[in-house]
This record gives C-alpha cells, structure tokens and sequence, in this order.
C-alpha cells in the first residue's frame, strides 16, 4: 500500500464518518420522555360538564346535553385485510391501533404502529356562537361497519352532522378516509374557508438499537412541487412551513403512518418533533398542526384523505406512482432513506434493481449479498486494476527511488527540493503517476458510501437471519453485558457484533500485509498507523448498525484480498519494469499537472535562494 493508496483509504474513511454525522439526521440525544398528552379514552360511558351559557335546560334544569357529549359506551371498529388491522374508535371517531399482520416485532409478534392512547386525530370545530368543539373528545355512532368500510357520525344537532368514512383497500396498506358533512353551515361559520386540523402521534421502538433506530425516525414531509423534507430528529425541533404540503408522516426505520392531503393540501402548517427517552418504548414523539381548505355554503360537504399505515418498502410505494402523472406523484418511497443525489441515484437504479432480481429466485439473504458483492466488485474490477498496476509501477520502481533519497539525504529545503524534482522526473519518464493510484479508489467511494445508506435502512433485511445473525437489519451480539461503560457504551453499545469484529480484524490483517509491501520513507511512519485508526473507528461506527452492512464489508475486503493475490501472481514484475525502462527512452510530453508542479517547484527554489542571500548579507 504506497503513499496514494492510503491517501485514498483515509479519504474514503474521512467521507464515510462525515455522513455518519451529516448525510443522516443528526444523533439522538436522550431527554426525559415528555409527559404524555395524549387523550387516552375511559371504557365507561362518559360526558363532558356543560354550563347554563352552553347547553339548554330540561324541565328539570339540567343541561340537554347536545347529541355528540351525551354518554355513550366506547365501541371500537376494526377494519381488517391480509395485510392491515385498523382498529378506530367510536370516542374521537379515529384509528386508535394499527397492526401489520406481515411484520414481527422484537417479540416475534405483530408489529403495531401505534396502539391505543398513542395518536390522536382532531379537527378543532369553532362554531357559530364562538365555542370551539374538538371532535376527538365526541362521541360519534356507528352508521356503517364491515370488514373494510366504516361510517361513524358526530351528530351536531338535530339535522348537521360530520361524518368519518373509511374505506380499507383490498390487500393494501392504504385506507381511503373522507370526511363528509351535512348541514355543517347550521353548527360552523358559513365563510369558512381553512378548517384546522391536529394529529399527534407517539413513534414506538421496533428495533433492538433504540440509538439507531432514532436516527431514522421523525416526520417527514412533501412539497407538491416533489420535494421530500425532514424535519431533523435532535432531542427537540419545531418548524413552521407556510408552504402547501401534500402529505405529513410519522415515519420510524422501516415503518410510516402517512395521511396524505387532496391536491389542495395542508396550509399554515406547525411540526414539533421530541426525543422520548430510552427505555420508555418510543424513540420519537410527533405532532403536526395545520389546514385545509373547506366549505360548508352548500348542504354537502366532502373533503378527502388517504392514511398510509405500512412498511417503508421501496419498491411498494414506488408502486403508488405507476401511471400517475408527475403534478400528482406522491413520491412516498422518498419514506426510504438511501442518501442524498448521486448515492441515491447509485442506490434507486443499480442496487436496488440487482437485490430485486437476485431476491427473485433466491430466498437467503446472506447468499443474496455475497452476490451483490461479487457484481460490485466485478463492476468496480477496471478501477481496481488500475489502482494495482499504478501500485506495482511504484512498487517496482523504488529501488530507483531509494536511489535518489540516498543522493539527496537531509532535510534541508534545497535537498528535498532536488530529491522531489529528480523522483517526480523519474515518474514522468517511466510513465508512472503517483495520483493514478489514488484516482481510481476515489471513483469507487460513491458506491461504498451509497450502499453504507442502503443496507441500514431496507426493510427486505429485516428479519431475515443468516448464520448466526438472526437479523440482518440489525447488530448480531455474541457477547453482551449489562454494566454501562462510560464513553465505551456511548459509542460502542453493551455488546460485540461477530460481523463487526470479523470485519474490523479482516482489514488490519490486510492493512498490516499491504504496509509491509510498501517503502518506509520519511514521513511515512505516522501515515502508516492510520489504516489502523480508521479501522478502530469502523469497529466503534458498525458495531451497533445492521449486521448485514458488517457482513457485505466483510464479505468485500476477503474479495480484495483474493484480487490482490491474483494480480500479484499473475503480474511479471520484471517484464513490468523493462517496460518503464523503454519508456524513459520515448520522448514525453509533460501533462499540464506535471507542468505546475515543475513550475511551482520552480519558483520555490528560487524563493530560497532568494532568502539565502539576504541570510548571507
């Protein structure tokens, strides 16, 4: 491993930590789990006080109560498919659970988004005389419930009322929700235009790392114009955004509640985002506040939504914008983390199509990934061997090299002015290039860094085992402890992941075998031990991510050693060096690059020279 070489490493390390910190949101910092403010629904019947300026008297003098505060036993419907459960309460009329029949959680059963006492759907009513009503505390009556349909009513007087239609699509994530009133004029403002609506929700942890399952984890957002944002996920956030949105998410590792807008979409729009602590179950708490456009002129008014309660599968909601025209794409698979312009292009378009394909007729993940390895490599083989043969120029040519050192020994400025002319001369003659070397390890690093955004988050990972790793979408502990290590813990968990460790000892035994090859010049003493830093920094940054990322670096660094063997028992080192021989005798024209650096080499001899007659004087 020459000078270039490891310059390349580090710079390939140097790009990955900056997107462990930049690229994703930001580390979560643990706070205190805020106090819940959800509106958690008694099963007993129950109503509101109300007060003699509010609610007419009976002949009794109690207050008649108006239909949707009366006491009413809770009921809860539940709209089922192969795929979602969704159970929705009459108390508030909105979904209070969500199941995915298809996903295990930590305990190998059904994954729930959210259960009871962890959303709430309001739409604040402000009705003609001033009062404001939340519909989330009234009680609304069943009209209509089957298997995938639903109508619940809040009856606001004897003839307006606000109904919540849901329809659950034949197996699929997406729940048609519309919102239709009659009469809405008698009970709300007839020259309302913007209805308010609020929707808060506590995000559960799913995954075993509650520290890395945070930093994929917050509300998510669409501009109609196709733009994906995030609101970022530190320890508390708010923003206001006074531009449309189409829809707004709830959004953790690999699962999403969405409730996605007509194309008029969410107006004066308020996000607050919180961490909750760890070990209280949840990573993240949300809560959006916003607008619609609505009118109750006429006697009819219908307004619709759609939920989203699934997985953050790409391939399924890029599904959702097949043959729908750009103006109208949701682009929910923008739900899926893969990095940022050209290493999400690199993930949409070529690693995701070759996993597709290879998960096509193969059904073990670890077979799939060695796979993918082997066609990154493959892909990637025309950089490499130019980054072999530029090492082994160099390789070849440092007996030559040495040479010089030992005709200009020192450090004085004037000697190691001769001995970096005489050595770049040499390479320029020989034909050999100390950045060829570097430049080919540069063009692979959007692929590394590309598939260091896409094994975290794909959900086709999750739960899928392969030797000892049940999940490879998280870390495989061999080894675990209890005891809280400071600095240690923070950084590297409680446990060891095998992957992790095989990984980390796989590239210091190829670090150590490539520095022996490589000359031990002046200054090279320091550059050789930061492989090992770096790959001591790797073993603290993959220890607690999916194993199935430890397992494909792992799997890539056994493949490079393979190549690097190969290459070297192929190559004829002396038919190599004969070669730069007669290359010295062919005239050459300096690259452009070679011509600055001469010039400026130049210009700082004669700078020193300079300072050596004012010395002298």
């Amino acid at each position: 491993m020459d000078k270039n070489t490891l310059i390349g490493a580090l710079l390939i390390g140097a790009v990955l930590i900056g997107f462990t910190w930049f690229s994703k949101p930001d580390p979560t910092q643990q706070t205190p789990p805020p106090a819940d403010t959800t509106h958690v629904v008694a099963q007993q019947p129950a109503a509101p006080q109300a007060t003699a300026d509010t609610a007419a008297l009976d002949s009794t003098g109690a207050p008649i109560l108006p239909p949707y505060q009366q006491a009413k036993e809770e009921k809860v419907i539940v709209l089922k498919n192969e795929k979602l459960a969704l159970s929705i309460s009459t108390r508030g009329g909105a979904p209070v659970e969500a199941v995915l029949a298809d996903y295990l959680d930590q305990s190998k059963k059904p994954v729930h988004l959210f259960r009871k006492g962890d959303t709430r759907l309001d739409l604040p009513l402000r009705t003609l005389d001033n009062r404001m009503v939340s519909t989330a505390d009234a009680n609304f009556d069943i009209i209509e419930a089957t298997d995938s349909t639903a109508t619940l009513r809040m009856q606001l007087d004897e003839s307006a009322y606000l109904d919540y239609v849901y329809k659950l699509r034949s197996s699929d994530y997406r729940v048609d929700f519309t919102i239709r009133g009659h009469e809405l004029r008698r009970f709300l403002p007839v020259n309302i235009a913007l209805q308010d609506i609020e929707w808060r929700q506590r995000i559960p942890q799913q995954e075993q790392s509650w520290k890395f399952e945070g930093q994929y984890s917050g509300i998510y957002y669409h501009y109609p114009q196709g733009d994906v944002d995030r609101l970022e996920t530190t320890s508390e956030a708010n923003e206001d955004i006074q531009e449309t949105l189409r829809w707004v998410a709830f959004k953790d590792k690999y699962f999403s509640s969405v409730l996605i807008a007509s194309a008029t979409g969410f107006k004066d729009n308020k996000l607050t985002l919180k961490t909750e602590g760890e070990g209280s179950g949840y990573v993240r708490s949300g809560d959006f506040k916003g607008t619609f456009p609505i009118s109750v002129k006429e006697t009819e008014t219908v307004v619709p939504f759609m939920f989203f309660f699934g997985p953050n599968d790409y391939d399924l909601l890029k599904g959702y914008d097949e043959g729908v025209d750009k103006a109208n794409a949701l682009h929910l698979d923008h739900l899926v983390y893969l990095g940022m312009s050209v290493f999400r292009w690199i993930n949409q378009y070529l690693i995701i199509p070759v996993v597709t394909f290879l998960s096509g007729f193969l059904s073990n993940w670890g077979i799939i990934i060695l796979l993918m390895t082997l066609f990154i490599k493959m892909l990637l083989w025309p950089f490499t061997y130019k980054s072999y043969m530029s090492q082994a120029k160099m390789r070849v040519l440092r007996p030559q090299i040495e040479a010089i050192n030992a005709k200009y020994p020192g450090k004085e400025q004037d000697q190691m002015m001769k001995r970096q002319t005489e050595t770049m001369n040499l390479y320029r003659s020989a034909g050999a290039s100390p950045m060829s070397g570097c430049l080919p390890m540069l063009l692979q690093m959007p692929f590394l860094i590309a598939l260091y955004m896409y094994f975290p988050t794909s959900i086709l990972l999750r739960g899928q085992g392969f030797l000892w790793a049940d999940d490879l979408s998280t870390y495989d502990a061999v080894i675990s402890w209890n005891t809280n290590i400071p600095l240690i813990s923070s950084f590297l968990g409680n446990h060891l992941s095998l992957f992790c460790v095989l990984m980390t000892v796989t590239n210091i035994l190829y670090t150590r075998y490539t520095m022996n090859q490589s000359p031990s010049g002046e200054g090279m003493a320091g550059m050789k031990t930061m492989p090992y830093i770096m790959a001591i920094m790797f073993f603290f940054m993959f220890n607690q991510n999916a194993s199935g990322l430890s397992y494909y670096y792992f799997v890539s660094t056994l493949i490079t050693i393979l190549q690097y063997f190969a290459f070297r028992w192929t190559l004829n080192e002396d038919k190599l060096l004969r070669q730069l021989e007669e290359n010295k005798k062919k005239p050459r024209k300096k690259s452009k690059w070679m011509q600055r650096l001469e010039e400026a080499q130049r210009l700082q001899q004669e700078q020193q020279r300079k300072a050596q007659k004012q010395g002298k004087r």
